[in-house]
């Protein structure tokens, strides 16, 4: 049923000729409060994005880049590395991460592996680079920075949630210099098709992408701490460094990208096929499942012949990686992988020329 206007509610309502109605969101007080509001809204903009700008300048200064900045594309990549032995360990996080989301993973990696850490164009302490979103063009600009910082392969990739379809483009472009991949409860390119669930949880998160960057613009996000969550558990320097940029409307807005190009990502990667006998270890979240997350996880681990697939009971999808008693085992996961690529390496190729 529509409701009747409220001039027509008045009409009917009135008992005495020339009797006028009058609507009590008109009345004189009322418009006066509004033109205070209407007036004190910029103002109170203007205020949210000065204390932004502040507090962004502030991060800045307090948070420098932790490891080197290369020059690929026109901007700069942030790249940081640890430990030694051979295979290389390369870490892409998911969306809206950054490097410092894996500080528990790196150090540990690091004691029996080289391990690189580094922010995807836009996010964290790399700049962004003109173009659309694409997953074989972070895939190719990751492989120029490992080139151009002399990080030769073999390389295990390991990709949490959308980094997962990421390090899948690499390993299709660079089949050659790949050892092995290690999937943090990864995204699967066809979960938004085939689970309802998914498909309306990604939509709801998605859709409030939208208007983040410029609700960060304005102070909103730092104000409220709304991706607080998204750091929650990881070590203080790391958990204040996500926080940072959690806040920032660059990371933010590239984040909101690599969101609207979501379907395109997904279809870059379904044709990637599947990775024959390269050691493969899957790791899954066992808290907070989506009805079809569970299907879509075990295709993920079928992906190869030589491969393990682990859940972790406790942990969700972004605690798997922040906090410790659950980052552990997807260290145990990289060390598996890592061993298997040691003992097989002497019948593997790699070859930065190899491609498929």
């Amino acid at each position: 049923m529509i409701p009747s206007p409220p001039s027509a509610v008045c009409a009917a309502e009135a008992v005495e000729p020339y009797q006028f109605c009058s609507d009590p969101r008109f009345s004189p007080g009322v418009r006066k409060r509004s033109r205070l509001i209407t007036a004190a809204l910029p103002c109170l903009l203007g205020l949210g994005g000065l204390y932004q700008a502040v507090a962004s300048a502030l991060d800045r200064r307090s948070y420098p880049p932790p490891g080197r900045l290369v020059e690929i594309d026109g901007g700069f990549m942030h790249l940081k590395t640890a430990g030694e032995a051979s295979p290389t360990v390369v870490l892409e996080t998911g969306l809206g991460g950054m490097s410092s989301a894996w500080g528990w993973i790196l150090p540990e990696t690091a004691l029996f592996s080289r391990v690189v850490a580094y922010d995807r164009a836009g996010l964290g302490w790399s700049d962004p680079v003109p173009g659309g979103q694409s997953a074989f063009a972070a895939a190719g600009r990751l492989h120029a920075l490992l080139a151009r910082c002399r990080i030769r392969p073999p390389f295990v990739l390991v990709g949490h949630s959308m980094g997962g379809l990421l390090v899948r483009a690499f390993a299709h472009l660079y089949p050659g210099e790949v050892a092995g991949l290690v999937l943090i409860d990864a995204v699967h390119p066809d979960q938004h098709l085939r689970s309802a669930a998914i498909a309306e949880h990604m939509h709801t998160g998605f859709r409030l992408l939208k208007a983040i960057p410029l609700l960060a613009r304005c102070g909103y996000v730092r104000l409220t701490g709304l991706f607080d969550a998204w750091s929650e558990g990881l070590p203080a320097r790391q958990a204040a460094e996500s926080d940072s940029f959690l806040a920032d409307s660059r990371h933010l807005t590239t984040t909101r990208d690599e969101s609207l190009a979501w379907e395109s990502i997904c279809t870059e990667v379904r044709c990637t096929g599947g990775l024959g006998d390269l050691p493969l270890a899957v790791v899954t979240a066992g808290k907070d499942v989506l009805p079809g997350q569970p299907e879509l996880q075990r295709e993920l681990a079928a992906l190869s012949t030589d491969s393990v697939h682990l859940v972790v009971p406790g942990a969700d999808h972004v605690t798997l990686v922040t906090r410790h008693q659950y980052a552990r085992h997807v260290v145990q996961a990289i060390r598996h992988v890592v061993q298997k690529s040691r003992r097989s390496g002497s019948g593997r190729i790699f070859s930065p020329q190899l491609n498929r």
